[in-house]
């Protein structure tokens, strides 16, 4: 009997101790943070992840994009600095004889935040090579129809180079912590090629 009983004493000691070592569950969170509201058009600076041009490129190519600063509404990140989307051609020319000009134009279609793609719109950049006609022009006068054979410059825009988007809809996204900016050195939005020389313009 007495054994029984002390039996019965050590199993509910060690019960005890196994209670108390086991981890206590954390308290549920009742309040989670609400949705914050992204008005449409808010600005968001972006970096274009591939060197464009009319040389190779045609409408409905993509091309990866970067967002460089964390977008905020008031203290709120909404859309953190380093989030990626795409881009698109939409207009692309190739130079061509009689001194035709290449041309491309390419837009940001979207950004994506978790599972949420971010629409995007109010980006383009449109970028035109050289114009060469009025040279091929007077050529063709001088020495008959083979000055048609000059072409104009090619276009381009450069990897790395930044540009402002907005947003497209208003929609509503977790506030998450910021990121540091992403740093991308200075580019030319527009670089004309004619020959071996370059001809840039900036914005």
């Amino acid at each position: 009997m007495l054994a029984r009983g002390t039996f019965f004493t050590l199993v509910v000691i060690l019960g005890s101790v196994a209670f108390a070592q086991a981890p206590a569950e954390p308290p549920a969170t009742e309040n989670a943070a609400a949705p914050v509201t992204v008005p449409a058009l808010t600005p968001v600076i972006i970096r274009i992840d591939a060197e464009i041009s009319s040389r190779t490129s045609k409408p409905g190519d993509r091309f990866g994009i970067t967002v460089t600063e964390d977008v905020r509404v008031g203290e709120a990140v909404v859309i953190p600095a380093g989030s990626m989307g795409e881009g698109e051609v939409i207009h692309a020319a190739k130079r061509g004889a009689g001194g035709k000009a290449g041309e491309l134009i390419v837009v940001a279609r979207y950004v994506r935040v978790g599972d949420n793609e971010i629409r995007l719109r109010s980006f383009a950049l449109g970028a035109a090579g050289q114009d060469k006609s009025v040279d091929s022009l007077a050529a063709s006068i001088a020495f008959g129809p083979f000055g048609l054979i000059q072409k104009g410059g090619d276009a381009y825009v450069h990897r790395d180079t930044l540009g402002t988007a907005k947003t497209a809809l208003e929609f509503k996204l977790p506030a998450v912590m910021g990121s540091a900016p992403v740093s991308a050195p200075q580019s030319h939005i527009v670089e004309t090629k004619v020959g071996g020389d370059d001809e840039s313009k900036t914005d």
